[in-house]
């Protein structure tokens, strides 16, 4: 058998004779630990990966998630280069509740044998970085992502199955263009599955040089549901759950970046203004990773502003972000019971978290981060963030969260990974809500934990 492959291996080692032997590129992301509720009982987390951390991350991260990256440099000659590209993420149950448990050991009730976790290829495409500097590429990527990380949320997110080409330079920046699909799973009258496909074109020109105030991106996506005749029939149907509805939308994104890397100080800070509509206009709401999903909303506007940024002086360091978003429905929407959503959805939200440490040694330091959300809708507290709280408190609830954490760092920037971290925390407001959970006799929550965090 070993000789039926020679004449192939022969044959692949000719063909591919210019390409240049490189190591494999290894990086990723992970981070996992364990708390405890000093009251007793499970822990609590008011924000997960899909909905982001609005009062910070830091201590209110329930669950573990690894991503793992392998890259590799496949040709390269006269300056064309082709790489291929994967990505391997692992997570536990994304939820606000601590379910991780022992690894052998399935949850209750939630009907997996192995602790809910899971795994997931994120990533798998090939890229071309042609010799006039622009690159084509296809597949399954995360594309150009853009996240504020102390708060784990994706303010700009278009990922998925596409193809695109990027860095096109035009003198005054670069341009970007792709298309990415995204589906989601409706149903119609006589309860048939089926999958609505919605194709996401993205423009983007980038690094627009702005003099001393920075530089700009900017960004459109436009997302173009592809639906047939039978689908667009099923709408009309009371009893479906709308995911069959064709109307298309899009998002516009500003993001103004600048930065100062002085000797002893280095100032980084992005302004971001955004409006989405019907699909896209989760972003009044705080969305997490905007431009990815696509909801089947319609007659739906959403506004979102954000300031974040990070800034290192000396043995002191600092997190912040600030977001205000506003989102507006003209009209009720309707839905089955189980999913009742019939009143006109509108109202503001914002989110203010600052990351304040004290850099004790090049290995050590100690970290506060302060965080306060609220909300105002005009109907009630129904949030997926929200447990079940007494009818009084619906009125435009809130939430904050105190926490003190100890950190060990291979340096001193704000960035520096891998983090070993002993922490407390408090967590309370009107959307807390952990009195009917838990223990009828709080609406607090104390905890105290470890949490390693590392990117590589």
């Amino acid at each position: 058998m070993k000789a039926n492959w020679l004449p192939i291996s022969a044959a692949v080692a000719l063909a591919l004779g210019s390409v240049t032997a490189s190591a494999v590129d290894f990086h990723g992301f992970f981070r996992a630990g364990a708390q405890l509720n000093t009251q007793g009982g499970e822990v609590y987390c008011s924000g997960n990966g899909t909905s982001g951390h609005l009062v910070g991350r830091l201590a209110d991260e329930c669950d573990t998630y690894a991503e793992f990256v392998l890259s590799q440099e496949v040709y390269n000659k006269d300056n064309n280069k082709w790489t291929v590209n994967t990505l391997l993420a692992y997570g536990t149950t994304e939820g606000n509740r601590d379910l991780q448990g022992n690894s052998w050991q399935g949850v209750a009730g939630s009907g997996d044998t192995w602790s809910g976790q899971r795994s997931s290829l994120r990533e798998v495409y090939a890229k071309y970085d042609t010799d006039s500097g622009y690159s084509i590429w296809a597949g399954k990527r995360y594309y150009q992502r853009k996240d504020i990380h102390i708060l784990d949320l994706y303010y700009l997110n278009n990922s998925g199955h596409g193809a695109g080409i990027e860095n096109i330079d035009v003198g005054m920046g670069n341009l970007n263009f792709a298309v990415i699909k995204w589906a989601n799973t409706g149903k119609d009258g006589a309860g048939t599955v089926y999958n609505r496909n919605v194709y996401k074109i993205d423009a983007r020109w980038n690094a627009i040089p702005l003099g001393v105030v920075g530089n700009l991106d900017a960004s459109v996506i436009y997302g173009l549901p592809f639906i047939s005749d039978k689908q667009k029939k099923d709408e009309d149907n009371k009893d479906n759950n709308r995911a069959n509805q064709a109307n298309s939308g899009a998002l516009i994104t500003l993001d103004l970046g600048s930065s100062f890397d002085g000797d002893d100080v280095a100032v980084m800070n992005h302004f971001v203004a955004q409006y989405g509509t019907n699909g896209f206009a989760d972003i009044g709401n705080i969305g997490n990773h905007a431009g990815d999903n696509y909801t089947y909303d319609t007659h739906v506007q959403g506004v979102s502003l954000i300031d974040w940024g990070t800034l290192d002086a000396g043995n002191f360091g600092l997190g912040y972000s600030f977001i205000w978003a506003h989102l507006n429905s003209d009209k009720a929407h309707n839905q089955p019971a189980a999913t009742a959503w019939t009143t006109k959805r509108s109202g503001w939200n914002y989110s203010i978290v600052i990351r304040p440490e004290y850099k004790w040694t090049e290995f050590t330091r100690t970290t506060l981060e302060l965080g306060y959300s609220k909300r105002k809708t005009n109907y009630g507290n129904n949030d997926n963030n929200t447990q079940v709280v007494p009818k009084d408190d619906n009125k435009d609830p809130d939430l904050y969260k105190v926490t003190l954490a100890q950190q060990f760092t291979p340096g001193k920037g704000f960035w520096t990974r891998p983090a070993i971290r002993f922490y407390v925390s408090y967590l309370s407001g009107k959307q807390f809500g952990y009195r009917s959970k838990n223990d009828d006799k709080h609406n607090y929550q104390v905890t105290v934990g470890t949490q390693v965090e590392a990117f590589w």
